[in-house]
């Protein structure tokens, strides 16, 4: 983009909204730096402003995140020297850069082009490989409920109830008249 055309007001109004949204997604990467920030976020609404041009129907919010989306997710693809599921930094790939420091010591390296530092790259991809599951198999065997004295008696007479059904409905007379018996004690009280 070689140079901005007159914005109104409501479109002024969708890019700022586009800047803030990469500069939050940013931040929320741990970057601190407010002037690395700025850049990364002109470069990034730069290519969503020339994407703009051929799909005016989208939203400059959602061209602007799709772009972040997929610079951060090219730039540690490339990091990595792997590629990355569904194009995307997951939780793992965040977590990497937790850990390899890139928000410390590395932020200028952050979307930045190669050659990266040799220490940077090696921490990023042991950090990569560390973030994943570690998946053991278990087995999982039922155990029997251990109920102590009121438990195990509430259960058997449960399990009584559930042989004799004269009992339960015995029962759940008793319960309804003593609650009839109760209401009628109020409402006359």
């Amino acid at each position: 983009m070689t140079g901005l055309r007159p914005l109104s007001e409501s479109e002024l109004a969708e890019w700022e909204e586009a800047y803030i949204s990469v500069e939050c997604y940013l931040t929320a990467l741990q970057l601190k730096n407010r002037l690395l920030v700025a850049d990364m976020v002109r470069a990034i609404l730069f290519r969503a402003s020339d994407r703009q041009a051929s799909q005016p129907e989208i939203l400059p919010r959602v061209l602007a995140m799709e772009e972040t989306l997929k610079a951060v997710a090219d730039w540690t693809s490339g990091v990595l020297d792997l590629e990355l599921e569904d194009n995307r930094l997951a939780a793992r790939g965040r977590l990497a850069l937790l850990l390899a420091d890139m928000p410390g010591k590395w932020q200028p390296v952050f979307l930045a082009k190669a050659p990266w530092p040799e220490p940077f790259v090696q921490k990023m991809r042991s950090s990569y490989l560390a973030a994943g599951p570690q998946f053991a198999e278990l087995m999982m065997t039922p155990r029997p409920l251990e109920l102590n004295k009121l438990g195990s008696g509430a259960a058997q007479w449960f399990v009584m109830m559930e042989k004799r059904p004269v009992m339960k409905k015995f029962f759940v007379l008793v319960i309804v008249s003593s609650i009839l018996l109760l209401a009628w004690q109020i409402w006359k009280g």
